[in-house]
C-alpha cells in the first residue's frame, strides 16, 4: 500500500479507554495518563475508547464494547455526552468491537426534528439542515460479513449477524466505507486493512468463516484495522482494536503508510492470550526493537503476554484499564 499523501500532524491528543476487560479503582494518576476512580467503572470483554484531536476540536469512537451496557453507563459515569462524539471508526466487525453503536447513535439523537422554514428558503439548504444531522461511521466492507463459526468438520454455529448497518442509517449515521486509510483528522488516520506480512498467526481465526451467497470461505478477518496518529514533536501513535493482523504487522504497516519511524505509544488490543511461546517472545522483541516510549496492551492480549512486556519493557509498560485517559 502507498504511503499517505497529506498525512498532516497534530498535537494535544487524549485517548480515554471506555470499554476494556479490566477496571481498577488503586491506580495513580501521572502527567502522561489520568485514571478515572471517582465512580467504579464497568469492564467486559471489549474495547472502545473516544480520540480526542483537542487542538481541532474532532473527538472520534473508537469501537463500541461488547454489550449494550458497559459503554453508555460509562460514559455516563465519566460525563462524557455522546452528542459530543464527532465520528466513529471501527477496527473490524466483530461484535466485542461494535455492540453498543446503535445505541450511541440513538443516544445522540441525530435526527432533524421539524422546524419551520422562512419562504423563500432552497432545497440546498434545507438538504444542509437535514445532512447536517448525521454521523460518519468509518469501517471496511468486510466489516458486514455474515459470520459462522466451524468448531468440528461439517458441525456449524451461526450466523453471527453483521452488525445492522441499516439501522445505523437509519437513527442518522453515514456509513463510509473504505479498504485504504481514511482521514478522520489532521493527522489521524485509519490504517485501512493491515497485510500479514510477519511470523504472527495468534490473531487468525481457525474456525471462522464467512457467508457469501451460497459459499462458505475461511474468515481470516481481512478488514481489521487500526489508527495512527502523527502527534507533533514526538511520533506515531498507534491504536489498535484487537490487532487480528498482529501487533507487528499493524505497527509497520502504520510506519510504512505514514512515512514515520518514530513510534511514541501502542496501545489496544494485541490478540496475544493465545500465542505459543515463541510467537510471544518474537512479538516482543519486535515491539521492543520499535523503541516505543510507552506500550499499553489490554482487553485481548491475555495476562500472560502482558507480563511478558512487562518484564522485558518496564519503563514503557503500563497495564490496560478502562477509565484511562492517555495524554500526547
Amino acid at each position: 500500500m502507498q504511503k499517505i499523501d497529506h498525512l498532516g500532524q497534530t498535537q494535544d491528543v487524549a485517548i480515554t479507554v471506555l470499554v476494556d476487560n479490566r477496571a481498577d479503582l488503586l491506580v495513580k494518576s501521572t502527567d502522561a495518563v489520568k485514571y478515572f476512580t471517582e465512580e467504579p467503572l464497568l469492564a467486559e470483554h471489549g474495547f472502545a475508547a473516544l480520540v480526542d484531536l483537542r487542538a481541532v476540536g474532532v473527538k472520534i469512537l473508537w469501537d463500541a464494547g461488547m454489550t449494550q451496557i458497559a459503554l453508555l453507563e460509562n460514559m455516563k459515569r465519566m460525563k462524557i455526552d455522546p452528542a459530543t462524539i464527532d465520528k466513529i471508526a471501527l477496527s473490524h466487525g466483530h461484535s466485542d468491537h461494535t455492540a453498543s453503536v446503535t445505541e450511541v447513535i440513538r443516544a445522540m439523537d441525530l435526527m432533524p426534528k421539524p422546524r419551520r422554514w422562512k419562504q423563500g428558503a432552497t432545497p440546498d439548504e434545507m438538504r444542509r439542515y437535514v445532512e447536517g444531522h448525521r454521523v460518519p461511521v468509518v469501517a471496511h466492507p468486510a466489516a458486514f460479513r455474515e459470520r459462522w463459526h466451524m468448531p468440528k468438520r461439517g458441525k456449524w454455529y451461526g450466523p453471527m449477524l453483521p452488525p445492522p448497518r441499516a439501522e445505523w442509517e437509519a437513527l442518522g449515521a453515514d456509513v463510509v466505507l473504505s479498504k485504504r486509510p481514511h482521514e478522520l483528522g489532521p493527522g489521524c488516520w485509519t490504517t485501512g486493512n493491515v497485510p500479514r506480512l510477519s511470523f504472527e498467526t495468534s490473531g487468525i481465526p481457525k474456525t471462522m468463516t464467512y457467508r457469501k451467497g451460497k459459499a462458505f470461505t475461511p474468515d481470516f478477518v481481512e478488514e481489521d484495522q487500526a489508527i495512527v496518529i502523527n502527534v507533533k514533536n514526538k511520533g506515531l501513535v498507534i491504536l489498535s482494536g484487537c490487532a487480528h493482523s498482529g501487533i507487528v504487522n499493524t505497527v509497520n504497516h502504520a510506519r510504512k503508510i505514514s512515512g514515520v519511524d518514530k513510534v511514541w505509544a501502542i496501545l489496544g488490543g494485541f490478540h496475544l492470550a493465545r500465542a505459543n511461546d515463541d510467537e510471544l517472545s518474537r512479538t516482543v522483541d519486535a515491539i521492543q526493537a520499535c523503541q516505543p516510549k510507552l506500550i499499553i496492551p489490554s482487553h485481548c492480549t491475555g495476562f500472560r503476554a502482558m507480563c511478558h512486556f512487562a518484564a522485558q519493557m518496564p519503563e514503557e509498560f503500563l497495564p490496560g484499564v478502562v477509565g484511562a485517559t492517555y495524554l500526547f
